[in-house]
């Protein structure tokens, strides 16, 4: 019988005291006892962590590399004569092995929530600028209590700038106002102005 043949038949407890002193090859010979039941986790847990709302998070092999490293770990932590004749490096590994994973899953959806509320904040702002940027008379007509304050525009306005509201409503540009109204374009340019300026603040009262 060969070398690896000799460490591939020792016992579990045997082979880890020889990779605690360096024996890399007592754990490839664990690796090996242990996949079905690192394959066995990886399966289980693949389909938690292959999609969390529509995020793509780990795959089946970095699964396998987070279940190997615990199995290492396990094995350089195991120490029957601390942990008792009861229990067994086999169950001791598996335990290491799926709060590993669990461990990973929280962390991963611990990432998807952060980044879920990042991304929420960030629309969030966005939609405050493009709001705090709108034209206040664009504002208003388009506010789905536009005809509320329809009465409470037209008292803050002065007649002749009631009269470019009323075109500006019926959706006419500069041009057409001065033309329907007989006014020149610099004048109907300034009521338009001043109309911003007042339902601007009517608006922050308001809305």
């Amino acid at each position: 019988m060969d070398n690896s043949d000799e460490i591939s038949a020792l016992t579990d407890e045997r082979l880890t005291e020889l990779l605690r002193r360096g024996e890399e090859s007592a754990f490839n010979a664990l690796a090996d006892r242990y996949k079905p039941m690192t394959e066995n986790a990886v399966k289980r847990f693949a389909p938690s962590f292959s999609e969390m709302d529509g995020e793509s998070v780990w795959g089946e092999d970095d699964l396998r590399q987070c279940a190997a490293l615990a199995l290492y770990r396990a094995a350089m932590t195991y120490d029957p004569r601390i942990r008792g004749k009861d229990v067994r490096f086999g169950l001791y590994a598996k335990i290491c092995v799926n709060n590993a994973l669990i461990s990973e899953l929280r962390r991963a959806k611990s990432a998807v929530r952060r980044k879920r509320r990042r991304l929420e904040q960030e629309k969030a702002e966005r939609k405050r600028n493009e709001s705090s940027r709108r034209d206040p008379l664009e504002q208003a007509v388009s506010s789905e209590s536009a005809e509320t304050l329809a009465a409470s525009i037209r008292s803050v306005l002065a007649p002749t700038e009631r009269d470019v509201f009323d075109c500006y409503l019926k959706g006419m540009s500069v041009e057409q106002i001065a033309g329907t109204l007989g006014r020149d374009r610099k004048s109907v340019s300034n009521a338009l102005y001043r109309m911003k300026v007042k339902i601007k603040g009517l608006l922050q009262n308001n809305l």
